[in-house]
């Protein structure tokens, strides 16, 4: 799971920057999974619920940004539902 993680993310890395940047994304990837395998388990739980926290906030704002389409499709459907 560790590994395909690991090529997930520089797959990511690649196609949102270049592929000049996957060697560094990998060591500091290995490097992160060292340091999660010898730290304590609280405080490791405590970031990954703040990164997961993060996460939320990009997803929220373009939730909030296409509120209005997703409330004109949705009247576009039921307005245009039974007429065939």
């Amino acid at each position: 799971t560790i590994i395909g993680w690991g090529l997930y993310g520089a797959r990511c890395i690649e196609f949102l920057f270049s592929s000049r940047i996957i060697k560094a994304f990998m060591i500091v990837y290995s490097l992160v999974a060292v340091l999660g395998a010898t730290m304590d388990l609280g405080m490791l739980w405590s970031i990954a619920e703040t990164f997961n926290g993060l996460m939320a906030i990009p997803n929220l704002i373009a939730v909030f940004l296409l509120s209005g389409t997703v409330v004109k499709l949705v009247r576009e459907y039921f307005d245009g539902e039974g007429k065939g």
